[in-house]
């Protein structure tokens, strides 16, 4: 059995920064990528905030909004296949984003 982390959302959406806190009160920053509802669920896609560009693609993260005690907050996904799911429909949607360099005929 895995042990679900409720991880503590908070959002500063002008940096588009979210840091998040665990049971044991440890604090990560996360930049937000994209958000979608998905099978009934709201999906968040983070990276880490101080993910350096120059060491490659960055692996990102899938948190699932959840509601406890009347709080919003974001949850790890335990299931595996719930999990692909959604990883697979953000890399859609990323894979559908506009390029920088495209050229407007």
């Amino acid at each position: 059995m895995s042990n679900n982390e409720n991880n503590e959302l908070t959002l500063d959406e002008e940096e588009g920064i979210i840091e998040l806190e665990d049971e044991e009160g440890n604090v990560s920053r996360f930049e937000f990528i994209d958000r979608m509802e998905f099978n009934g669920g709201v999906y968040y896609a983070l990276i880490p905030a101080d993910y350096d560009e120059e060491e490659g693609a960055a692996e990102f993260i899938i948190l699932k909004e959840t509601v406890i005690n009347g709080e919003n907050m974001l949850a790890t996904v335990d299931d595996e296949d719930e999990m692909n799911a959604a990883g697979d429909e953000f890399l859609k949607r990323f894979a559908e984003l506009p390029e920088l360099d495209v050229e407007n005929e």
